[in-house]
């Protein structure tokens, strides 16, 4: 009776331990996914902020022309097509936990939102701005970003550093 119940003992926690690793690839996967869409993402806004203001600085002379709506227009476009495809992956995470990791990545999605809002805000046609360009908002929300995404890393370090084992029995 002993070696039965020692037995089905060992088989529950191989099964745990099994889970516990399976879960903890998902986890794994998931993390490596975020990370790799929000670094594309930020590059993308970075490029946006980057490309918006040499427009600003190069096109001075044609504000009065028109045509330079058309083209902050179409950064808006850009815009808010740039971090799209991080909502799946924040999803996912989300979704595999645990807390501690949610939590960061609630916080690496508001990152990139602010660093998202400082541009838009940027993206008035100059004729229509009453200040020239200032770069401290996006400088000021992508250090904020880079605290954000290094808060993700730690996190997700501490979770996946605990090996999966069985749950102690009582």
């Amino acid at each position: 009776m002993a070696t039965a119940r020692a037995m089905a003992r060992q088989v529950r926690d191989q099964a745990t331990t099994e889970h516990g690793q399976w879960n903890r690839d998902q986890r794994m996967q998931a993390y490596l996914t975020l990370m790799q869409e929000w670094d594309a993402a930020h590059k993308r806004l970075k490029n946006i902020w980057s490309q918006a203001e040499g427009v600003y600085y190069e096109d001075v002379n044609h504000f009065l022309q028109g045509d330079i709506g058309e083209i902050y227009n179409a950064f808006l476009d850009q815009l808010e097509e740039a971090t799209a495809p991080t909502t799946t992956a924040f999803e996912r995470v989300t979704m595999l936990g645990p807390s501690e990791v949610d939590n960061a990545a609630l916080e690496l999605e508001q990152a990139l939102q602010r660093l998202q809002a400082v541009t838009k805000g940027r993206l008035v046609p100059p004729p229509e701005r009453t200040t020239g360009w200032d770069s401290e908002p996006w400088d000021e929300s992508d250090l904020a970003a880079a605290g954000a995404r290094q808060l993700f890393v730690d996190r997700v370090r501490r979770v996946l550093d605990i090996p999966p084992t069985p749950t102690p029995q009582a």
